[in-house]
Parts: structure tokens; C-alpha cells; sequence
């Protein structure tokens, strides 16, 4: 593989860091992960990124290193100039940062309502050609207007991490309710609930609902998981708009699932295959390949 590496690219986001070795041609020749804590609790955060690389590689590579996601904010401490949408995406490639010797693609912000694009904006630049509206499932939620390659909007939803920590603490915790089982129907019958914008419920339903003995208690997460997206669903898109969804696994799934019981024309894609090929168009645009 050394022979044929030109470039390695990566995600760090929360706790996952995500790593993929790259030929000249874009090809993936290795993939590498590891969870991690966040980059935020590292003061040295770019030689730990150097340490997961030696791990994988066997030494540190001696071709560009182009990063991602959470690292990205250490950009915004040093810059006077920030990347603010309307923004043309094809431009990222000549606004990249250096942090220890690591590329990094820059966020684009957003000043009414204050928004940061997080990472997303790689996974915009991968889509190709994609326009119009653009859903990007993760543990946070993107939603974006994308036209002729210019980023114009976004929204930035912390739906799938904010159900985790309603699971985890308070009220809707589900310490001591016992193992939980993902129950389809009932996952299916909150987010139609919540699509319901004249009638839609608010979270503390579901607490109420297992207390009357109308949803069992190993269904909280199914039933919270349904609730919240689909009332991030209904509060982003209506009936009959057009929805690029960006996601992969259960999330592709189920917001696949609610943006139809709403009504809108779906078609779905892979998160990390655009977010694969978005930073290898990056480093193509940035003339890093080929360099030493």
C-alpha cells in the first residue's frame, strides 16, 4: 500500500475517529477506527491523530493528512476570516487550515440564527452536483439548501444526541425500566404522532404514556427515538418537497421512514461515502496530491 498512498483522509467527531487511506486516484485502500474521547479534551489533539496513524499505517504517512469534523473548530480561535454561507463549496479547497502539520477543511458559518456547519460541509462538497434540499442524518441532523454548488442555508438539529441524554438523565431516564427492545411499530406510531404539527405531542408523552399503561417501558427509547425525529422532520420539510437524505444504518432508515409518512419525494445516499469522496475532491482541488 505505501507505494500507491497519496492521501489520508479523516473524520474526528465526538467520540469516533474515522481514518481512510487513498490512492490517486480516490480509491480506498484501507479504513481505519477508533473511538476516542473528544477532540475538545486533548490539548495535543494533532498528535494523537499521528499516534492512531502510526497504529494503523505502522508509521506516521508520508503523504498529506486532510481532516474533518470536530478538529475543525481549532480554526475558528485562529482565523480573523470566517467562511459564512451563502458560500460556494468548491471554494473550501482554498481556505484549508494547518494545525501540526494536518490539513484541516474549514466550517462554514451561518450568522442568522448563529450555525456552524460541523463537518457537513465535506459531505456537501461529495454529493457532486446534488441541489435543493439536503438532509444529513447524524448524531446531529443537518438540513440544507444547496444550489449550483453553493451552500445558501442550514440548520443544525442535536436530535440523536439530545434523545440520548434524555435516556441517560431526568425524567425520561430509563434507569431501571430494564433492558430495552427496539420495537418497529412503535417507533413507526410516535413519528407519525409527531408529524401531526396540529396535534404533535411533546416528549413528555412518552413518560406519561408507559405510566397509564399504554406503551411499555422497554419501548421508551423506540418511542422517544420516533418522537423527536419525527418533530425534527416536521419542523424542516413539508408535504411534497423534494429530499436528498444523506445517512447510512438505523438513521437512514428510520428518517427515510418519516419523511415518507410525511409525505415528501425521497431519494437516499450514503453519509460516508460522501463524506469519503468529499475530502479526497478537497485535497484535489487544494493540489495536495502527488505532494511529499
Amino acid at each position: 500500500m505505501k507505494d500507491s498512498l497519496a492521501l489520508v483522509g479523516f473524520e474526528w467527531a465526538g467520540t469516533q475517529l474515522r481514518a481512510w487511506a487513498f490512492d490517486d486516484e480516490g480509491e480506498i485502500l484501507s479504513a481505519y477506527q477508533v473511538r476516542e474521547e473528544p477532540v475538545a479534551g486533548h490539548a495535543d489533539w494533532p498528535g494523537r491523530v499521528r499516534f492512531h496513524l502510526a497504529e494503523w499505517l505502522g508509521a506516521n504517512p508520508d503523504v498529506p493528512v486532510l481532516g474533518c469534523g470536530d478538529v475543525s473548530a481549532a480554526l475558528l480561535r485562529t482565523r480573523e476570516l470566517q467562511l459564512n454561507a451563502p458560500f460556494s463549496l468548491s471554494h473550501l479547497a482554498g481556505h484549508l487550515g494547518n494545525e501540526g502539520g494536518i490539513h484541516l477543511v474549514p466550517w462554514i458559518g451561518q450568522q442568522n440564527p448563529p450555525d456552524l456547519t460541523c463537518g457537513a460541509e465535506t459531505v456537501l462538497l461529495g454529493l457532486g452536483e446534488a441541489a435543493g434540499t439536503v438532509c444529513i442524518a447524524g448524531p446531529h441532523t443537518q438540513h440544507c439548501v444547496v444550489e449550483h454548488g453553493r451552500l445558501l442555508e442550514f440548520s443544525t438539529e442535536i436530535t440523536a444526541e439530545l434523545r440520548d441524554i434524555l435516556l441517560q438523565h431526568g425524567t425520561l431516564s430509563i434507569a431501571g425500566s430494564g433492558p430495552q427492545t427496539f420495537d418497529m411499530k412503535v417507533f413507526r406510531d410516535w413519528i407519525e404522532r409527531a408529524l401531526d404539527t396540529d396535534d404533535s405531542p411533546p416528549v413528555f408523552s412518552v413518560e406519561a404514556a408507559i405510566r397509564q399503561g399504554r406503551l411499555l417501558p422497554e419501548n421508551k427509547a423506540a418511542a422517544l427515538a420516533g418522537l423527536m425525529i419525527g418533530a425534527d422532520v416536521a419542523a424542516n420539510y413539508d408535504p411534497g418537497d423534494e429530499v436528498l437524505l444523506v445517512a447510512d444504518g438505523p438513521l437512514l432508515e428510520a428518517y427515510g421512514f418519516a419523511l415518507d409518512a410525511l409525505g415528501a419525494e425521497v431519494v437516499e445516499t450514503s453519509a460516508i461515502e460522501a463524506l469519503q469522496d468529499g475530502l479526497f475532491e478537497i485535497a484535489d482541488l487544494a493540489g495536495l496530491l502527488g505532494e511529499d
